[in-house]
């Protein structure tokens, strides 16, 4: 007479047979140097000069320590002088300073009292952004000597603001964007990137936005505008892991009836352009199993990111519909 053997007790068997030990090489590769540079119209330059990392690496304090580069030369030749970068570092900042730095540079304060994250930038004057100006940047770090090249093209200012409600929910009467009417030149080849912040105070007594804030999707060309006056608008922008409760509820995106918001909107170059568009490309299709992964397109030779030239223009609009 044969015995049964439960089918629990047969699975039981049959998986413990099939245990193998296994050993992943999860693959490593030589860190990059990437660039986040820009020099605007009345501006000095301004940037930021990182290290790729691991998709493995572990996510700490000390790991984006390491991500941020402290120690380099950098110079900019306008065409005519070759100006060397002076460079600022977190770790040396006061608690006064340190906020101003957050505003200027969009990065979370606590990461700036946390990690020591150094730019270099041009603060005595001698080196501000000019229109038609072209702008090479060399960089000496690490070993390696990358570069770019950027140009500030002319000055194209919106025609006009206004704020109109969005009407997502009936009877919502506070909530909407922010809408501007350009008249692009007809001239094609003409590109665009939109900043917002609000200048009146949250419900802590602070401005709501430090720094201007661009969206993603930020940019957009002339090609199937060119020579024509149109209107568009853009979601509001939040800072990077926002914790603030408007960019997590339903405000998220939008302006609120009696904010006042800065708009800075410049033009930039097709390389730009590129970049930044491809960057929103690239971070909008993460996590996307159907979409095939693709690097942002800078300008950086010998290495990543950007370094860009904006010719910016200001407007302020008081958010009443």
């Amino acid at each position: 007479m044969k015995r049964l053997i439960p089918p629990a007790l047969l699975m039981t068997v049959l998986l413990t047979a099939c245990e193998k030990d296994i050993t992943v090489d999860l693959p490593t590769t030589e860190p990059r140097l990437v660039v986040e540079g820009t020099i605007e119209t009345g501006q000095p330059p301004f940037i930021l000069l990182t290290r790729t990392q691991s998709y493995f690496a572990p996510t700490s304090v000390q790991s984006l320590s390491d991500i941020y580069v402290t120690d380099g030369v950098m110079t900019i030749f306008d065409g005519v002088t070759t100006h060397t970068l002076d460079k600022l570092c977190s770790g040396s900042l006061t608690e006064e300073q340190l906020q101003l730095a957050a505003e200027a540079t969009g990065i979370d304060i606590n990461l700036l009292r946390q990690v020591n994250i150094c730019a270099w930038t041009k603060l005595d004057g001698t080196l501000l952004g000019e229109v038609g100006r072209t702008y090479r940047l060399d960089i000496q770090a690490d070993g390696k000597s990358i570069s770019s090249t950027t140009t500030i093209p002319s000055v194209i200012a919106l025609d006009s603001l206004w704020f109109k409600l969005a009407e997502q929910d009936p009877g919502d009467d506070s909530l909407g964007l922010v809408w501007a009417r350009l008249a692009d030149p007809d001239t094609l080849g003409n590109a665009y990137r939109w900043f917002a912040k609000r200048l009146n105070a949250g419900p802590d007594g602070q401005p709501k936005d430090d720094p201007f804030i661009a969206p993603l999707f930020s940019v957009f060309e002339d090609k199937f505008v060119n020579g024509l006056t149109f209107d568009f608008n853009f979601v509001r922008g939040s800072q990077a892991f926002s914790s603030a409760d408007d960019d997590n509820n339903a405000e998220s995106g939008l302006f609120k009836r009696g904010d006042t918001v800065a708009v800075k909107f410049v033009s930039l170059g097709n390389k730009e352009f590129e970049f930044y568009n491809s960057f929103a490309n690239n971070v909008a299709s993460a996590g996307d199993l159907f979409s095939n992964p693709a690097n942002a397109v800078g300008n950086i030779e010998g290495g990543l990111g950007i370094w860009a030239g904006y010719a910016a223009s200001l407007d302020t609009v008081i958010c009443v519909p």
